[in-house]
């Protein structure tokens, strides 16, 4: 850990290895909704940040230093680290991979319950909460804090006449936003049943 630290206090490795390093992770960890130890965070920085510095370096020797020259080179590196770190992300967790490492494998290399369940053409959810109440409503998105909902509704039961009822005559002037920590489990429902997302994750 001290070694680490004395390679980051170098002012060179800082700019040019670190901080691409380190940006690539954070821009995967949050797009994932993943967590890392700090020291571990270091760790891969600095590794990512090695990788992405040589790629970059070799690319530009290649075409010759006069395609960047005056261009701060750390830009380039940033750049690239951040690039990389979303086009991994979607080809992580796009449904060709999916298959093909599952199939192969028997690897699921979707990142979190959303990506490897929620449907690009849109999905209802149902919150069973912690008081006995049920909320129904369109998915927006979720963090590891709350849930957001649109077109919602709050009945007695997760189905019958209470849900039936109430869907009838959902909230459409707001954004619900509901504490992970108050949800007991959820329910995703497919609006379109024949996506490819719904095949995949239901057939």
């Amino acid at each position: 850990m001290t070694e680490i630290t004395k390679l980051i206090n170098n002012i060179e490795t800082l700019f040019n290895v670190f901080v691409p390093g380190a940006l690539c992770v954070w821009c995967y960890m949050k797009l994932s909704l993943k967590k890392i130890e700090y020291q571990g965070y270091l760790v891969l920085s600095i590794a990512l940040g090695f990788v992405i510095k040589y790629i970059v370096d070799y690319i530009d020797k290649i075409l010759g230093s006069s395609v960047i020259v005056g261009f701060p080179i750390v830009i380039v590196y940033v750049a690239v680290g951040i690039t990389s770190a979303i086009a991994f992300y979607k080809i992580k967790n796009s449904l060709c991979i999916r298959d093909k490492l599952s199939k192969f494998l028997g690897i699921e290399s979707g990142d979190n319950v959303w990506t490897r369940h929620l449907d690009p053409c849109g999905n209802l959810i149902t919150l069973h909460m912690d008081d006995g109440t049920y909320i129904l409503g369109r998915f927006e998105n979720s963090d590891d804090e709350y849930i957001t909902l649109t077109d919602y509704c709050f009945a007695d039961t997760p189905d019958g006449k209470s849900m039936d009822d109430a869907s009838e005559n959902p909230h459409t002037d707001a954004v619900l936003c509901v504490p992970t920590s108050h949800v007991k489990r959820f329910e995703i429902i497919y609006n379109h049943p024949d996506s490819k997302t719904a095949k995949y994750v239901l057939w």
